[in-house]
């Protein structure tokens, strides 16, 4: 479901004069999640998200669970734990994923799935929002 907060962060990014891989990573996922993709982008509410230089974190409805946020950077995308997507990106391996391929990957088979057992891993900040993702995790809620 597109809402207001998810239009307000895409129009910002879009508005930027020049971005950063983190800004660039986080329109491509948020456009990809308002258009849809091959999995349950339909289902996921984002509520808020912001960019860092190297990564993005996004606060969402997951499908079919709780509120959370996902913490990822450029290093944690690019094949280190949590996540991990061979063969996705590109048939050039070594060349890694562009901002925008990752944005879209990290949509799609990332955000976009139910949480299954990350529930159980979840990381509580101080306003008791569950975290997950590459660490370190935000420990005090940063709702723009």
């Amino acid at each position: 479901m597109y809402t207001p907060e998810h239009a307000a962060v895409i129009a910002q990014l879009e508005s930027a004069a020049q971005s950063t891989w983190g800004e660039q990573a986080l329109l491509a996922c948020l456009r990809r999640l308002r258009d849809g993709g091959p999995t349950e982008a339909h289902d996921v509410e984002v509520r808020d998200a912001w960019a860092s230089p190297t990564g993005f974190c996004v606060v969402y409805k997951s499908p079919h669970g709780p509120e959370v946020g996902v913490r990822v950077t450029a290093e944690s995308i690019t094949g280190h734990p949590p996540f991990y997507f061979p063969d996705v990106y590109t048939e050039d391996v070594e060349r890694g994923p562009t901002a925008e391929e990752a944005g879209i990957t990290f949509a799609d088979f990332a955000i976009a799935e139910p949480l299954g057992r990350i529930v159980e891993k979840l990381v509580y900040d101080a306003a008791g929002l569950g975290w997950w993702g590459e660490e370190p995790l935000p420990a005090t809620p940063q709702r723009h």
